[in-house]
């Protein structure tokens, strides 16, 4: 394909409807403004849920992170507003096998302090994210890659060592950026920090970064694309860490923040009754999950696992809890938004008895509880993030346990923490990671099913850096999600990944809470803003058109 992550025409039509209630009001117009100085507003603020750990595009992963780091660095390809891959730092790409592609990087790139960009600049990135010592978030997705060799002035070329359906979506994630060699070496262990960042080819530059508070970028009017794209609305871009979703919320409801990325659905009330503020609803590529730490005891045991799945009332927690902020599970380990090929095939997967459903049944839990090695019950902790939503969830799951003998003590972490955790944060030397269970969100990557299955369930993303919280290690697994990553039939692609997971969804290493819809708000001082699923990759400021002063 040549569009990453969802470079499937398919995908454009599943979202079609959906992206229609948040694409429709998202290139929203102001009134021209006939009193005042008709030029556009310059100035952007945009509310985080949290302090960004680091501007290092290796660690870049979530909603709190990605949107400084993109407007910093940038990557080799990119998505388009409709999900489609683009050159960006390369000016052409091919694939000239299953395992051969060929990179053609531009020549005429400047970082943000006027030093050329270099192909040892490009070289020194991209392995940088494969190096096991640095950990990368994103290193699992070079899993598949023998060798990165240039082949030219301004060429290099990627040997796969097996067939990888995902591989032509890496380098338009953050594992594709590029930042300064001579600068990541000099600052070391401090690249990305408060006080150091990261020097890159994005068109803003960081001009102040005060932890707790807020990073404030300023447009480099030297950015190497200056010419062709012309000087952006937004010259000046200030990013708000506000924690506390009520008090994010009341920032956007009043406009003290433009963009509020990410609004609690027990608070959307609140963006109804604002004045010059919609709230934008369209649908993720993910899932929210109760993980099991499978390498745990007594997590370790199935029928400990069975016996949680069927103690939890999942429509009450949808009902009372999710609301809007998304869609039921039917126990699926997809949102219809990544059936992107065989669409039919997986609706009816879906529906049928291969997908093992723990339907909510108390005394069938207490069965299975009997069954284990904890017949009597147990203590364990729950990890849950600083979000609303995820502490009543936390909530629920901590009552609903009780009631067949398993007493929860919910840790608190905040958003950084969670995700840190998520990828193997204090994991120990055998590999056990330090939570019982934990709620996590995943959205997938890719569009394709893969990019959910793999990242989530093969047991190479147990360790450090990886993202199987629920350290599942099943062969058989791993062995199907192998042979379809290395078929270009999507039928047969599609039949080895409902094995899969007619075995995930027997084994239950985790509890599919809800599909998650995106909830943004975004005051009328933006005029244009693009969102969509994969809105992680592309969002770029620079892009933003703005209402006039």
């Amino acid at each position: 394909m040549k569009k990453v992550r969802w470079i499937v025409l398919a995908l454009v039509v599943v979202l079609a409807a959906a992206l229609a209630v948040g694409c429709a009001g998202q290139k929203k117009s102001a009134d021209a403004d006939t009193t005042g100085t008709g030029k556009p507003i310059d100035t952007i603020k945009i509310g985080l849920g949290g302090d960004p750990a680091s501007t290092d595009p290796a660690f870049a992963y979530d909603y709190t992170n990605n949107p400084p780091c993109n407007q910093i660095s940038e990557s080799l390809l990119k998505y388009d507003y409709e999900d489609q891959l683009q050159p960006y730092l390369c000016e052409s790409w091919e694939e000239v096998d299953p395992l051969t592609y060929v990179y053609n990087v531009r020549s005429n790139v400047t970082f943000s302090d006027g030093t050329p960009m270099t192909m040892e600049d490009v070289l020194y990135s991209i392995e940088r994210y494969r190096d096991p010592d640095i950990a990368s978030y994103l290193m699992w997705m070079y899993d598949s890659v023998d060798t990165i060799e240039q082949t030219g002035d301004w060429q290099f070329t990627v040997k796969l060592q097996t067939a990888d359906a995902l591989w032509k979506h890496t380098f338009a994630t953050t594992a594709g950026h590029i930042l300064q060699k001579a600068y990541c070496e000099e600052v070391g262990d401090k690249l990305g920090k408060p006080g150091t960042g990261t020097i890159g080819t994005g068109a803003y530059v960081i001009e102040s970064w005060d932890p707790g508070s807020q990073m404030t970028l300023t447009y480099n009017p030297s950015y190497w694309n200056a010419a062709e794209e012309g000087e952006p609305d937004v010259k000046t871009l200030i990013f708000q860490f506000i924690e506390e979703d009520s008090t994010r919320v009341m920032a956007a409801a009043s406009k003290q923040i433009d963009i509020n990325v990410s609004t609690p659905v027990d608070m959307k009330s609140d963006i109804d009754k604002a004045e010059g503020v919609e709230l934008r609803k369209f649908p993720s590529a993910g899932l929210t999950f109760l993980a099991f730490n499978c390498r745990k005891a007594p997590f370790d045991d199935v029928n400990v696992r069975r016996a949680i799945a069927s103690a939890l009332d999942l429509a009450s927690i949808q009902e009372n809890i999710v609301k809007d902020y998304g869609e039921p599970t039917n126990w699926m380990a997809l949102p219809a938004t990544m059936f992107t090929f065989e669409k039919e095939s997986w609706e009816a997967f879906e529906a049928s008895d291969r997908i093992v459903k723990y339907e909510y049944n108390i005394e069938k839990a207490k069965e299975y509880l009997a069954q284990s090695s904890k017949p009597d019950g147990f203590k364990c902790t729950l990890m849950v993030d600083s979000t609303s939503t995820f502490q009543s969830m936390g909530l629920a799951i901590q009552q609903t346990l009780k009631e067949i003998g398993i007493e929860v003590e919910l840790w608190k972490v905040t958003n950084v923490e969670a995700v840190d955790y998520e990828f193997g944060k204090d994991i120990d030397d055998k590999g056990i990671r330090p939570y019982d269970m934990g709620l996590y969100e995943w959205f997938s990557d890719f569009p394709d099913p893969s990019g959910d299955l793999v990242p989530i369930f093969k047991s190479t993303n147990a360790g450090a850096g990886g993202s199987n919280t629920s350290c599942l290690d099943n062969k058989d697994v791993d062995k199907l999600l192998d042979e379809q990553a290395q078929l270009s039939d999507d039928a047969k692609r599609t039949e080895l990944m409902q094995d899969a997971l007619n075995i995930i969804t027997d084994q239950i290493p985790l509890v599919v809470m809800d599909h998650p819809n995106y909830l943004i708000s975004v005051s009328d001082n933006v005029k244009e803003v693009n969102f969509d699923p994969f809105w992680i990759w592309n969002f770029y400021v620079k892009d933003f058109k703005m209402a006039t002063k």
